[in-house]
């Protein structure tokens, strides 16, 4: 018991420390950026930071960083997901099962057989380090709308111009907005043929000239996969780590 309370003191400790590096990122932005903070630029600048901050210390994923100009591709952030490493540290400190009984062999979404990559951790668990997932990552700072079929429809083209299809389960695609989808966005995302994960992350709050609550605000307050990433996911418990 002594030994998992203090695993959970240092992980909570490092998420701490992870937040204050990016917490001095964003007050460095804004500090150097005061004459254009009222541009479409800086906004959207300071959403992606913001965006980093937050998949970096709630989701656990590495070597983030901001893409952005003309040569982009489509990807506003670009990274990597270690899901089998972070899985494998919830087991070890009791917040995570590797029961796999009510877990399929494979499944199919959409039309497309694929195999659950629980099942993958579970046959390489003791003799490799499994790779991580990469993840491709565009972020729409809307300031009042919801996110809709249009905005949606950029991120799938660049998925499916960047990825081919023997990367297409070890690769993730994300959208972050600060608002919810709109019906008929839901409904895309859930009938298209690759993993999407939507987040929703708050803007940060501007509370004087120049000044934003950024310990308080710019929180992931929604995740959500589509069918093909949840079924694809399935078991890791993705959903309960941002509350922990």
């Amino acid at each position: 018991m002594f030994e998992i309370r203090s695993l959970r003191t240092l992980q909570r400790s490092s998420r701490v420390y992870i937040r204050c590096i990016h917490n001095d990122t964003l007050r460095n932005f804004i500090d150097q950026n005061r004459l254009i903070s009222k541009s479409t630029v800086f906004q959207g600048n300071l959403y992606e930071f913001t965006v980093l901050r937050e998949l970096d210390e709630k989701l656990g994923m590495i070597n983030l960083s901001k893409v952005g100009g003309a040569h982009d591709g489509g990807r506003d952030i670009k990274g990597m997901w270690p899901i089998f490493q972070l899985y494998e540290e919830k087991i070890s400190n009791g917040n995570a099962t590797s029961n796999l009984e009510n877990i399929p062999k494979r499944t199919r979404v959409n039309g497309s057989l694929l195999k659950p990559l629980i099942h993958k951790y579970n046959e390489h668990a003791t003799d490799t380090i499994l790779p991580a997932l990469k993840v491709l990552i565009q972020c729409k700072a809307l300031s009042t709308t919801k996110v809709s079929p249009k905005e949606l429809r950029e991120l799938i083209g660049t998925f499916s111009s960047m990825v081919d299809s023997k990367h297409k389960n070890t690769t993730i695609a994300m959208m972050c907005s600060p608002h919810l989808l709109t019906k008929d966005g839901l409904t895309l995302i859930n009938n298209i043929k690759m993993p999407l994960i939507y987040t929703r992350i708050e803007m940060l709050r501007p509370i004087g000239d120049n000044i934003y609550d950024i310990e308080n605000s710019g929180k992931l307050i929604n995740y959500y996969e589509n069918e093909y990433a949840e079924q694809l996911l399935q078991g890791f418990g993705i959903k309960n780590w941002i509350n922990e």
